[in-house]
């Protein structure tokens, strides 16, 4: 791994590749089942799950580690936040309800999975959050650890398909075969994309990324345990802080399914 780089630069650069990414669209809620594992029920999110998602949301010790930094200011706020992992909006989102088996009363104590498939650099990525009732219980390896045995049997197309990510993803060997590439991510549309192949498209192992402060230790663990390299390091501005001019380190880490399934 490089040193951290400018975080300015991390999102630039989008080449086309080929690879075998999840399907879209995906199987909907309806058709998923349930998979537990030792303590845990991960399952599809429901409607009925807005007053748990409103609790774990407001607690200013989870979200102080999201993206969005702040609880949200109202139920319809979270409800907005729900919406696209329900029907019909599941066809293109993989995040999931987790629940506690020993409680059994099916109440969410957490939510994760693949809450966008087209990242800020092209990935499939991996997020997750806990009320803070659960934590240091081993819940989120735990969690991480069930969730990628889902993702992994998630249906994929039998050749590799074209993927808009960035250069800085791909190894250094590949990034160096991939041709020109631009400022811009690009159309997500099939037809689109397969105008963007040529013959220096280079066919690459799909991964799945998450994206962890390193100032959050535990995490970073957490993501470590269950099967996670980290591969990039980025510099930007806090985002808790905007306009402070202090600056936070992120990793970027990758998990490869094809890899997994082999070993």
């Amino acid at each position: 791994m490089t040193n951290p780089v400018d975080g300015s630069n991390v999102h630039s650069d989008w080449v086309t590749v080929l690879t075998t990414v999840p399907s879209l669209p995906l199987p909907p809620n309806s058709e998923r089942i349930a998979f537990e594992t030792e303590r845990l029920i991960i399952r599809p999110l429901a409607e009925d799950d807005l007053p748990a998602l409103y609790e774990l949301r407001t607690q200013p010790e989870v979200m102080r580690n999201t993206k969005a930094a702040v609880i949200d200011p109202s139920i319809d706020f979270t409800r907005e936040r729900l919406t696209p992992f329900l029907t019909p909006n599941d066809a293109r989102t993989f995040n999931c309800a987790i629940c506690s088996r020993e409680a059994g009363d099916n109440k969410l104590i957490g939510i994760g999975g693949v809450h966008i498939f087209h990242s800020d650099f092209g990935w499939p990525e991996l997020g997750y959050m806990f009320s803070s009732a659960h934590w240091g219980k081993g819940f989120a390896t735990e969690f991480v650890r069930g969730f990628v045995q889902l993702y992994s049997k998630l249906p994929r197309p039998d050749t590799p398909q074209p993927l808009r990510v960035t250069r800085g993803t791909l190894p250094a060997d590949l990034a160096a075969k991939a041709g020109p590439g631009t400022d811009e991510k690009g159309d997500y549309d099939m037809e689109a994309l397969a105008r963007t192949v040529t013959a220096n498209t280079v066919v690459v192992d799909e991964k799945l990324t998450a994206i962890v402060t390193v100032r959050n230790n535990e995490s970073n663990r957490v993501v470590t345990k269950s099967g996670f390299k980290v591969f990039m390091q980025f510099v930007e501005e806090d985002r808790r802080m905007p306009g402070s001019g202090l600056d936070i380190t992120l990793n970027v880490y990758e998990f490869l399914p094809s890899k997994k399934a082999s070993e």
